[in-house]
């Protein structure tokens, strides 16, 4: 349709108008002034079996504390919002939930670097299922009561590519995990964020284990002898390093059974596969500029 010299049609121009303007308005803007994903040192220095984190190495890590203790993990995405696990949210109200950026130490919140803001909204998959052994649809997003400036110690991940993810684009890959849970089944959860390699498997490998009848597309598997994520890892960041210095989310920390147990692996919920979502709930947000050229 064209709305020059058309004066008969002026509603349908601007019905036109409207919903090209709605379009636009449907998807976050991005700030090429910054840039998601950057680390300040090597990845490869290398949680159950992890190691103590170089303090602040990546910024976009999240504590979501309930009643003021360690609930789940979660990754900032962008200026206002926070990735993490749906399953952190069961019997969960946004007036006992705090998330705290910028943090290492949680038990010594002292080196300036932190802040701590409320949550504004918890924004579930609408799928979202729960059982006695998995969860399923399991994402989520923290909606922050204010906009987060970035600095040195606080910046945003990048969110993994819907054209580079296949079941297995990711196969015997080596990509880690960070968080702030148990550091053994039962134990209790560490006071410095931690963080493990994992190797990701096959989708025909993690089918072929003892939970591959509950593995659906939407989930990846990684497993590591002796290293998982644990109770309160949960909603935590999986990530994956095209290049030195440069990551992407590819998941987040889901479900499995026990912790770190032999020959099962941990599950994972995809990230691509939910991209599209994510980025129709977050269309209010800013997002930082992905260059992995």
């Amino acid at each position: 349709m064209r709305c020059s010299g058309a004066p008969r049609a002026p509603a349908a121009c601007l019905a036109l108008l409207a919903a090209f303007v709605h379009v636009a308005l449907a998807f976050p803007r991005t700030n090429i002034s910054c840039e998601c994903g950057v680390v300040t040192d090597d990845v490869a220095d290398r949680i159950v079996g992890g190691s103590i984190a170089a303090p602040h190495l990546y910024p976009w890590m999240v504590a979501i504390l309930n009643g003021g203790k360690m609930h789940c993990g979660g990754s900032l995405i962008n200026d206002r919002y926070v990735l993490t696990a749906g399953h952190c949210f069961n019997w969960a109200r946004k007036e006992d939930l705090t998330v705290v950026l910028g943090l290492h130490d949680r038990v010594a919140m002292n080196d300036g670097s932190e802040r701590v803001l409320s949550v504004d909204q918890m924004i579930v998959h609408e799928a979202f299922g729960s059982d006695y052994l998995h969860d399923t649809e399991d994402i989520a997003l923290i909606r922050l009561k204010a906009p987060v400036p970035f600095n040195a110690y606080i910046a945003p991940v990048c969110l993994a590519e819907p054209s580079g993810w296949g079941q297995d684009a990711y196969a015997d890959r080596i990509a880690y995990v960070t968080g702030w849970g148990r550091t053994a089944q039962g134990g209790t959860p560490s006071r410095f964020l931690r963080k493990a390699n994992v190797k990701i498997l096959s989708m025909a490998h993690c089918r072929n284990t003892t939970i591959g009848e509950h593995i659906l597309d939407s989930m990846l598997c990684a497993y590591e002898y002796e290293t998982d994520a644990c109770q309160g890892d949960s909603g935590g960041p999986l990530v994956y390093e095209p290049r030195a210095g440069k990551v992407e989310q590819i998941g987040v920390v889901s479900w499995g059974i026990g912790c770190a147990r032999p020959g099962m692996p941990g599950v994972y919920t995809t990230v691509a596969y939910y991209r599209d979502w994510i980025l129709a709930h977050t269309a209010d947000a800013v997002y930082c500029a992905n260059r992995f050229g």
